[in-house]
């Protein structure tokens, strides 16, 4: 008797040797999220990755890799179909023939901007405490220099309070070791809540603060582990989020889609123009061509 998955593919048009193909493939990897302790339902994008990796240590070649995938794919297909998981994360993961990976889905400007406001207007009755409710209103802030700015955790942990000019609407953003200072324009939708994040939240978060950080936009001492929390709360409105890298990127193609690459250089911080032309050849209008170009099965 057929399972339901062979049946989902024969009624897909696929031949019974790609069937057999594919259940081996299958197979491989529900034998890996079982000695990883990987719940194949619940698997994260990070995992995924994991598993690739480890096909690549086993000396599979980039093309089996590629096959192996496609197959995991429509697997997660049957059982997004099947109401066995919420979300395809196979179809996030692209690969080169080179091996490269490559972004599937880039976060268009619209996208990115409910995803602020989304985050900016949780109901308050969430809020567990007033404490929370003050962290809320300072990982706003935080969010919205990501998703306006494009900053990177490196450049927040520099920032200070008189970097921002509220009445110019403007924000220095400082140099690390890999970007280069700048000044960018606030978009409307922080000026609020930066204004009140400087006059009154911030001041209050002060008051049970370690001293060595005070002078500091954010005063904490560890501001990555703070934006990878703050990505998660995102997940939980928008899975489709990765990591604040993922947003930095499709803040840069959305920037090179009305501004000029000198323009962007600046905006990014990037010390070299060939950092910004990267992102330029897989410009946003013609994303969609890429991926298709390097999908498994073309």
């Amino acid at each position: 008797m057929r399972d339901a998955f062979e049946l989902y593919r024969l009624q897909s048009g696929y031949s019974e040797k790609s069937i057999r193909v594919q259940d081996s493939h299958v197979g491989g990897f529900q034998r890996w999220c079982k000695k990883e302790g990987v719940q194949e339902e619940e698997i994260t994008y990070s995992q995924v990755l994991e598993f690739i990796d480890s096909e690549r240590k086993r000396g599979l070649s980039n093309q089996s890799i590629i096959r192996q995938v496609n197959s995991v794919r429509i697997y997660f297909d049957y059982l997004l179909e099947s109401g066995l998981v919420k979300h395809n994360i196979i179809r996030r993961v692209k690969i080169r023939q080179s091996g490269r990976m490559l972004l599937p889905e880039i976060i268009e400007a619209e996208k990115l901007e409910k995803i602020y406001q989304d985050f900016l207007n949780v109901p308050t009755w969430k809020y567990h405490s007033k404490g929370s409710a003050l962290l809320h209103k300072r990982n706003t802030v935080i969010l919205g220099l990501l998703i306006y700015q494009g900053v990177t955790t490196g450049e927040i942990a520099k920032m200070e309070p008189g970097h921002v000019n509220i009445e110019k609407g403007k924000i220095y953003i400082p140099s690390t070791r890999k970007s280069n200072p700048r000044i960018i324009t606030l978009h409307a939708n922080q000026i609020i809540p930066l204004k009140t994040y400087l006059e009154q939240t911030r001041k209050k978060l002060l008051e049970n603060q370690d001293h060595s950080v005070s002078h500091l936009l954010i005063p904490v001492k560890k501001h990555s582990t703070l934006v990878s929390s703050i990505i998660h709360q995102v997940k939980r409105l928008h899975p489709e989020i990765e990591n604040s890298r993922h947003i930095r990127s499709s803040v840069i193609m959305n920037w090179l889609t009305v501004n000029n690459l000198r323009q962007v250089q600046y905006m990014a911080g990037h010390k070299s123009i060939r950092s910004t032309e990267a992102y330029r050849s897989q410009d946003i209008s013609n994303l969609t061509r890429q991926l298709e170009m390097f999908h498994p099965l073309k």
